[in-house]
């Protein structure tokens, strides 16, 4: 039986996949960063280690598929996770706690991009038409994830306390 870090390093790696290979066939992976959407909904202090784990296998994942420079996906995404774990913290946050630090770690994945693709000489960071769109796009799916997990340990403690799981 699989543990539930195993699982979502899993969990990670394949939606790699679906962004290097499925997004680009419908003309979404320009539009939507799975990954990292995943990582930074996913966030916080006690899955750290697997998230990162999971982030440097799916970044290689992309990068090798996609034919990029090997490791800048994998930066970006350890980069988001790193600002929104330290934001989140280990506690059961609220939505807007949650959705701040998902916010957080989105600006961190793209200054992690800019700076690496100014390094490498790598023309990723060009906006393209739709930019703002994209990025409200993103910010939504962030806040609505947010609040959608919130809401989902809400009633997972409801009915099931902290206390009763400890037995």
């Amino acid at each position: 039986m699989l543990n539930r870090g195993t699982l979502l390093i899993f969990g990670i790696g394949l939606s790699a996949l679906v962004q290097a290979r499925i997004l680009p066939e419908i003309g979404l992976d320009t539009t939507i960063n799975l990954p990292l959407l995943v990582v930074l909904l996913l966030s916080s202090a006690r899955r750290r280690s697997a998230l990162v784990a999971g982030a440097f296998i799916a970044g290689l994942l992309i990068d090798t598929l996609l034919w990029r420079p090997l490791g800048v996906t994998a930066l970006n995404l350890i980069a988001g996770i790193l600002v929104a774990t330290i934001i989140r913290g280990n506690v059961d946050a609220s939505w807007a706690r949650r959705g701040i630090a998902a916010l957080a770690g989105y600006a961190a994945a793209f200054v992690a991009l800019t700076a690496t693709s100014d390094l490498l000489g790598v023309g990723t960071t060009e906006q393209p038409p739709g930019a703002i769109e994209r990025l409200l796009l993103n910010i939504g799916l962030l806040v609505l994830g947010s609040v959608v997990g919130a809401r989902r340990r809400e009633q997972q403690l409801r009915e099931r306390p902290l206390d009763a799981r400890s037995n």
